[in-house]
Formats: C-alpha cells, structure tokens, sequence
C-alpha cells in the first residue's frame, strides 16, 4: 500500500506546479519534495510530472489518477473538519482566476472573500483579457467577453466554456451636463471582438468618437469629468451616483467561462465556478 503521504505531496505538486511552491505550501524542503515524487514514481513505475517553462505539468497517467486521489483529499478534509483539527496537514491549494480588467475592479475582488469562504485556497486574480495564460495553464478559471467561444479560444477536449451571463452597456454623462453639448468618447478598438466596436460607433453616428482610452476606469473618468459622453459597462457606470443614464441597454455581450477539462470534478474548483457563476448572475442583472 502506497503512504497518504506521497499521495498528498503528488497533490501539492498539481496544484501549485513547482517544488517550491509545493514546498511552501506543506512547509517541509523541496528537496524533500522532490524524493517524495521519485520515490511515488517508482512504486508506480512511470513518470509524474514532465517539465516545461519552469513548471511541472502532470503526464497522462498522472492525469488518470488525479480525481480518485482528489476525492481522497476532500473526503479527508471532511474528516478533519468534523474533528476541528483545524488546517495542520491540510494542502492550501493556488486557485488563478483571470478576467478583464474592469470585471476584476468591480466583481469579482468586491466579493472575493464569499467566493474564496470555507475552500482553503489562496487566490489570486489577474486582470488581463490574454487568454494564453489558460492555455498554458497559468491559470485555473477565465472569465472572457466573447461573441463565440469557438472563435480563437476554441472550447476543445482540453478546455470547456460555460456561459455564464451577459455584459450589458448604456450611454453615460454627468448628472449636469447637457449630453447634446459634448462630444463622444470610447475603447481603443481591438482586433478580435467587433461587437464593441461596433456598438460604440453606431451610437456616436456621424459625429464619430472623438476621444479613446484603453479602459472602461478611464472611460468613466471622462464621463464623470464632463468631458464627454459614452458607452460603458453598467456593472462600472450603473453604480456611479455622478452618472446618468436613460436606462435603455445598447449593447449586450456574452460572458464565458473558461476551465481546464482535467478539472471538471475537482471539488474545490467546482465550487469556485458555481460561486462565480451565481455572483455573476446577482451582479450583472438587467
């Protein structure tokens, strides 16, 4: 019978992709780490892990052992928990969460602490639209804005895309300013998603848009200031007392989700995603 030990340090190692982060998270040297893997791959008689850019990914028969093993892990998690031994020997798990910017700002650091309760994890939230970093498996989850999921990322035997809502957008100006009087601003256009674009440039008509920054907290800015008028997310302008807004929805966008196929059981990770979804759900009503 193969030690719960090399078993639980096969796990660190998953999750935190290094034996230093795994190290650090079972507090005990990585060269310990490293004998604990070798001497599991022996009594296996194959090998683990295979390294790329620094990082450690599981081999295929690595993979086929990991959701047992998981489910060993929660199930004993659960033991401890009924017996309040605390977290001592308990594997704090990394969870990367990835979105754009402005969903970073506005929805999911506000509630990171409802999303993260009771899971043990330690989290971190990256503001980028680069979906390289799921790919890679830089990350866990991606949050992403897109007309289709098939189109560039596509949602293939490695990764699932679940739709999880819709970015909705009104047009937006100071409390008092005349919205006749001041001219259009708007997003750099990008490449990929034309939706956007688009939408932004049908509402400012013949006028054209006469100012563009980067993000949606720069965009605001200009509406807030008097500078100008724009289309902005109503998670971001919705909640800005300084705005105002007929109300009406001039653009809707749908939001994906995007995960690792090989974690579609992963208990911890599960609820995660359900916590997501259900925040999402809340926040992006109307």
């Amino acid at each position: 019978m193969i030690d719960w030990d090399l078993w639980h340090t096969l796990l660190a190692v998953f999750r935190h992709g290094t034996y230093l982060s795994a190290s650090r998270a079972l507090q005990v040297d990585p060269t310990t780490i490293g004998r604990k893997i070798k001497a599991l791959e022996r009594q296996l008689g194959y090998k683990l892990f295979v390294r790329e850019n620094d990082r450690l990914y599981p081999t295929s028969q690595c993979e086929d052992l990991l959701p047992n093993i998981e489910a060993a892990a929660e199930a004993l998690r659960g033991i401890d928990d009924e017996a309040a031994k605390g977290d001592q020997g308990t594997i704090w798990r990394d969870v990367r969460i990835t979105a754009p910017p402005f969903l970073v700002l506005h929805l999911l650091a506000p509630h990171l602490g409802d999303l993260i309760q009771n899971l043990r994890v330690n989290a971190e939230l990256i503001g980028t639209a680069d979906k390289r970093l799921l790919s890679r498996r830089e990350v866990d989850i991606a949050l992403r804005i897109e007309d289709d999921p098939n189109e560039d990322m596509a949602t293939t035997s490695l990764v699932r895309a679940t739709r999880v809502g819709e970015i909705h957008y009104g047009i937006y100006y100071a409390n008092d300013i005349d919205p006749e009087t001041v001219p259009w601003a708007g997003i750099v256009e990008r490449t990929r998603r034309t939706t956007g674009a688009d939408a932004q440039n049908k509402v400012a008509g013949a006028d054209g848009i006469r100012y563009r920054v980067n993000r949606f907290e720069e965009l605001c800015q200009l509406a807030v200031g008097g500078s100008a008028k724009a289309m902005l997310p109503k998670l971001v302008a919705g909640r800005d007392e300084r705005l105002t807004s007929d109300g009406e929805t001039v653009l809707r966008q749908s939001l994906w989700m995007f995960y690792h196929r090989q974690d579609e059981d992963t208990g911890y990770l599960v609820a995660m995603r359900e916590r997501i979804a259900k925040l999402v759900q809340e926040m992006l009503k109307g």
